[in-house]
């Protein structure tokens, strides 16, 4: 594994966002902040924030077939899975490769050519490279390359867990066109895992706002059928005053949870983001330690 910033700064303590009053109505305004701030700090986090690319909502989604309801909101998020080496600051820049034999390390496999982009306009193509990390002097460079041309870069994968795996090398060609579109792509040389994708995958899950009047049988229920409808095993829950029971129940039950307020004792007790450096699980991102009477905030806070 790579020790990076990148790596660091998923242990950092998340900045809360202030919880709207009213839920679906937050859902339905579609603040950037609130939606990330469901994929980064519901309990169980959905993803961490430099994984988060674009985020969209659509609010109260009809179930399909027979089945009476609605979905109150559907996220869609790009999940990034592969950052291109010092692309931002907190992106750890290429290898240093002293070797040949150490550069064969680490690409000794390679995988079939893919088509990133088909007959897209100029515009179309930049937006896309630049979305990725590259420069402007890098995109022109792979979008003026001559026939047999390649343009190589150093990219990481991002593990489940978020942090960087062994580098991989990624050429990448274009092919120009006399009507003004032109055809972007990749071929990826790796040491054992082929990289997912090219830089991110779109997600879909459904966020379900918590009925008090139902029971908790009644509420998985709902939150199931979003799920089965939707084809992902994750779902973020909306509510507040939860018994602990209920609370771990959901939990259990793979579902994220969302402005808890009886909760913040358990959010902040955060492996991740503790000063306690006597504990073997300081800094462990995949604890599942959920209170603590031992937990130390970063800051220094009781």
């Amino acid at each position: 594994m790579v020790s990076s910033p990148l790596a660091q700064y998923s242990q950092r303590q998340p900045v809360t966002t202030p919880a709207p009053a009213d839920p679906q109505l937050a859902l339905a305004v579609a603040d950037d902040r609130f939606l990330r701030s469901l994929l980064t700090e519901s309990l169980p986090a959905i993803a961490h924030p430099h994984e988060i690319g674009t985020v969209t909502v659509e609010v109260s989604v009809p179930l399909p077939g027979p089945v009476q309801g609605r979905i109150d909101a559907v996220l869609t998020f790009e999940h990034i899975n592969c950052v291109l080496a010092g692309s931002y600051p907190d992106a750890p820049p290429p290898p240093d490769l002293n070797s040949h034999r150490q550069y064969q390390a680490i690409t000794p496999c390679h995988s079939d050519l893919t088509t990133l982009a088909h007959n897209v306009s100029w515009a179309e193509a930049e937006t896309l490279l630049s979305r990725s990390g590259f420069g402007p002097e890098d995109i022109q460079h792979i979008l003026n390359l001559p026939s047999q041309g390649w343009h190589k870069s150093w990219w990481y994968s991002l593990t489940p867990e978020g942090f960087l795996t062994v580098p991989f090398q990624r050429y990448i060609r274009s092919r120009r066109y006399a009507d003004g579109t032109c055809t972007l792509q990749f071929q990826d040389h790796y040491a054992q895992q082929r990289p997912e994708g090219f830089r991110s995958q779109p997600q879909k899950l459904p966020v379900v706002v918590h009925s008090p009047q139902a029971s908790f049988c009644d509420n998985l229920a709902h939150i199931n059928l979003s799920r089965q409808a939707l084809s992902t095993p994750q779902a973020i829950l909306i509510a507040d005053d939860l018994p602990e029971l209920e609370v771990e129940g959901y939990i259990r039950q793979n579902v994220s949870l969302h402005r808890q307020r009886n909760l913040e004792l358990l959010l902040s007790a955060n492996c991740r983001s503790c000063y306690q450096a006597k504990c073997p699980l300081q800094g462990v991102d995949s604890s599942p330690v959920l209170a603590c009477r031992s937990f130390r905030p970063v800051d220094g806070g009781v």
